[in-house]
């Protein structure tokens, strides 16, 4: 009863810190979310700073030159996305609309049960909400309203200008109050961020090339977006376990709606075995040796985070879990390395036990 009672407790003092960590998220998302993916890319971008100081740029102007590569790169991929999307949402909602259609009739002719049927067709009616808002619609629902969202990316850049700026003073300063000896306190850091260089490298690389192998297949089979399609299957694919097949699932709908039965059927064999082949090794891998996380627990966080903050969470959830997971084991064995080197360190002139009373000899 006793360790009964004791587990008790602690469970209700996790469930309660859980609470307590959800609620002050609820009322500091709009600084904790930039904040996270200010690090994430401060991390992935920083070597980008000190290629500039390496050629005898100042360490303020490379930070600049950064930061103008990054508005450049943002606004002309948030332009592709509104141009790929939301300017051909009359386009896409009529491929929806026909591939509904189609569905339906096919339904008809294999008799399927009417709840069945009905419950199919609403679930794919309903799916179009989410394309046809476009993506500043969805982000924009997130936060209350347009200014907040500005006011949110506003205290991103002026966070990432901070930590690109930085000359490793902020870095030694973490490093120190990590309860560990500031050597080992670098070196946790300078472990955990190569894991997550590596990580978002090869999903990145990954999700290029899903992105440039999808084309010709459209182009073959003559489904309409291309550059659509292309582009939801870039973006989807920086989710963790499933995003691959969010992206084929959008293909295979594209071209089931504009080119019937069998084009539909090529591209869903198509978008599994790219997954398959591209994005599920090395993801495994990346969750494994980069990351040291089950591919199990990767997916739990990545539907937490998608719950919680959106597409944001699920991109970031599982870096962010991989991170505080691996500081906490790192941490645990050096303060173990500590406590054996305590146990193992004696005064001057005192004998270890079991050793011959005049020394070695």
């Amino acid at each position: 009863m006793k360790r009964w009672g004791v587990a008790s407790w602690l469970f209700l003092g996790i469930v309660g810190a859980v609470v307590v960590l959800y609620l002050v998220y609820v009322k500091a998302h709009q600084v904790l979310l930039p904040l996270i993916i200010a690090v994430f890319i401060g991390i992935l971008l920083e070597p980008l700073v000190a290629f500039f100081t390496r050629h005898r740029f100042p360490r303020w102007l490379a930070t600049v030159i950064t930061m103008v590569l990054i508005i450049a790169f943002i606004v002309g991929f948030f332009g592709l996305l509104v141009h790929g999307i939301v300017s051909q949402a009359g386009t896409v909602e009529q491929q929806v609309r026909d591939g509904a259609e189609k569905i339906e009739e096919w339904f008809d002719n294999l008799e399927i049960s009417k709840s069945i049927h009905d419950w199919i067709e609403d679930a794919v009616r309903k799916a179009w909400p989410g394309i046809s808002h476009g993506i500043v619609s969805r982000l924009t629902a997130t936060v209350p309203g347009l200014a907040t969202f500005a006011v949110g990316v506003f205290i991103g850049f002026f966070i990432l200008l901070f930590i690109l700026g930085d000359d490793g003073t902020l870095r030694e300063w973490a490093a120190g109050h990590m309860g560990v000896p500031r050597e080992r306190g670098v070196a946790i850091i300078r472990e955990v961020i190569s894991s997550v260089r590596g990580y978002f490298k090869g999903t990145t690389i990954v999700a290029a090339v899903n992105a440039v192998v999808v084309i010709p297949v459209v182009l073959i089979l003559g489904v309409p977006l291309v550059g659509t399609i292309s582009l939801v299957t870039f973006i989807t694919c920086f989710i963790p376990s499933f995003g691959g097949y969010i992206g084929g699932a959008f293909a295979v709908f594209i071209a089931l709606a504009s080119k019937g039965l069998t084009a539909g059927i090529i591209m869903l064999v198509f978008s599994i075995i790219a997954h398959t082949i591209l994005q599920a090794p090395v993801q495994a891998v990346a969750y494994g040796k980069t990351l040291q996380l089950h591919p199990l627990a990767a997916l739990l966080a990545t539907l937490l985070g998608m719950v919680f903050m959106g597409l944001a969470g699920a991109i970031l959830a599982v870096p962010v879990v991989a991170v505080v997971l691996k500081t906490s084991a790192m941490l645990r064995s050096a303060h173990e390395d500590d406590g054996e080197e305590a146990k193992g360190s004696v005064p001057d002139g005192t004998a270890l036990p079991g050793a011959p009373p005049g020394g070695p000899g």
